[in-house]
């Protein structure tokens, strides 16, 4: 009896090696680890995550993940940049679908993203990938959105001097990025008779964008 246990056993512990083995070969691997990272990351944070704790999501063996991430850093980067990926393509779309300029559809969407996606947003802009310096990776995404506003806001200002549309630039995304920071936080609470984070978010992009005017 024991000895057919122990039979049972071993044969047990060799197929689960040889499942969680098969899985290695499969021939978009990255991907299917990339998007378990980020349904991981949306679910529980990215502080948690690891090399071996994804490839106990999808069930590979450990050392699979190592041939497309050669480490915690390079997984954290690449889920990030799936986040950009996913907020500008959206941000696209929504402003597609509107009759609002451009602009403010962009920079509602920006503040809609925090709040839907809050632990997405604290890995691409709170996250040890920023401090004590921003990934070079998350720099130029960044850029991406960065130049979008600040064509947007050349196209409504030409009347002002360069030195005058760089400080409105500057002012009008220290208010975006604030609030959308506070929100994820839910550092703003709406009060009674006052209005919530979300209902605040088209009022606070109007109010930023005066300085266009």
């Amino acid at each position: 009896m024991q000895t057919s246990q122990k039979a049972t056993a071993m044969t047990g512990k060799t197929a689960n090696r040889e499942r969680r083995g098969r899985p290695s070969h499969r021939d978009d691997l990255r991907s299917e680890l990339l998007a378990a990272a980020c349904e991981f990351v949306a679910r529980e944070g990215h502080e948690g995550l690891s090399i071996r704790k994804l490839a106990e999501e999808i069930g590979v063996s450990p050392g699979a993940p190592y041939h497309h991430f050669p480490d915690r850093r390079s997984l954290l980067v690449a889920v990030a940049l799936e986040g950009y990926r996913t907020m500008f393509e959206a941000s696209e779309q929504a402003a597609a679908a509107s009759t609002e300029s451009a602009l403010f559809i962009n920079l509602l969407h920006f503040i809609r993203f925090a709040a839907a996606n809050s632990n997405m947003f604290t890995l691409m802009y709170e996250s040890e990938l920023v401090r004590p310096r921003l990934s070079p990776e998350l720099a130029e995404a960044q850029d991406v959105g960065f130049r979008l506003l600040r064509s947007e806001v050349i196209a409504a200002t030409q009347h002002l001097s360069e030195y005058e549309r760089s400080l409105r630039i500057a002012t009008i995304w220290s208010a975006i990025f604030g609030f959308a920071l506070q929100t994820n936080r839910a550092m703003l609470r709406g009060q009674p008779m006052e209005p919530m984070p979300d209902e605040l978010a088209p009022e606070i992009v109007r109010q930023a964008l005066r300085l266009l005017a």
